[in-house]
């Protein structure tokens, strides 16, 4: 009998199951009622039915009970967030779009971004290159990582559309760790496609360093566009991965989000 069948003949919600285990019921009522009766009396004989009735019933509304409570606990979903306090040794970061153009106009914003580099270096004061546009926050999240002393690995989720920005973060790392931390370019090929982004993010999850668990790292939501924030929550919901953002407020401050319920060993 396959599985298929035996699922069916057990769910007394359709007509034919239950009339069939409603048939075997009666039947077995019956015959226990006859042995009781022959051997205790009729009046015995239905106490005894009526008790074992009535335990039958208290132990499906004990098991109703245990399921609803089950079903309640999964689907009670929250999203919590607060100031981020962890250290971790990995951080994966998309690097948002540029908008300068011409091979002249890069060069001269990258230029004036690595003098804003080696300013922040020299000060390690954050400010002097949170305004670079379009990845100033991505630094926010660096200079709090770098700080804790624990940063080891960063993975840069890129696209053709990043242009020099990725040149411009490479070009933090060389300057201010002085390449103790060589970040890894991760290309994607539309950024605008999320199933595609996702499973770039699980890619790097499957493929981490030996010395490296997937707690270790969090994932910084804060420069993707819509469809790669959507791709990087949902990589991070079947797990224990964590996520934060930079909160855009004047406070600037790193915020670590959990979102429960985590659907671990279900595949997104």
């Amino acid at each position: 009998m396959s599985n298929k069948v035996a699922r069916k003949l057990l769910n007394t919600n359709e007509l034919v199951p239950f009339l069939i285990w409603s048939g075997l019921f009666a039947i077995f009522i019956n015959l226990l009622s006859n042995i009781l009766s022959y051997n205790i009396g009729n009046f015995q004989s239905v106490l005894i039915i009526v008790f074992l009735f009535l335990c039958l019933i208290l132990l499906f509304v004990a098991f109703e009970k245990r399921n609803e409570k089950k079903l309640r606990k999964l689907i009670d979903s929250s999203i919590n967030s607060r100031k981020l306090r962890g250290e971790y040794k990995g951080l994966i970061a998309f690097v948002s779009d540029n908008k300068e153009k011409g091979d002249k106009e890069k060069r001269e914003y990258l230029e004036k971004c690595k003098k804003d580099i080696k300013n922040y270096k020299e000060t390690g004061n954050v400010e002097t290159i949170a305004g670079i546009r379009g990845i100033g926050q991505t630094f926010r999240a660096l200079d709090y990582h770098l700080k804790t002393g624990k940063l080891r690995h960063c993975w840069l989720i890129y696209s053709d559309q990043s242009g020099v920005n990725l040149d411009v973060v490479k070009s933090f790392f060389e300057i201010v760790t002085e390449n103790a931390i060589k970040p890894e370019p991760v290309r994607i090929n539309d950024p605008n496609n999320s199933k595609h982004i996702k499973e770039i993010i699980d890619e790097i999850y499957d493929d981490l360093p030996s010395d490296l668990r997937e707690t270790d790292i969090v994932a910084d939501i804060t420069a993707g566009n819509k469809p790669m924030t959507a791709a990087m929550v949902l990589s991070c919901l079947n797990s224990d991965r964590g996520l934060e953002y930079i909160e855009q407020s004047n406070k600037n401050e790193l915020i670590e989000v959990n979102i429960s319920p985590k659907f671990k060993g279900v595949e997104l």
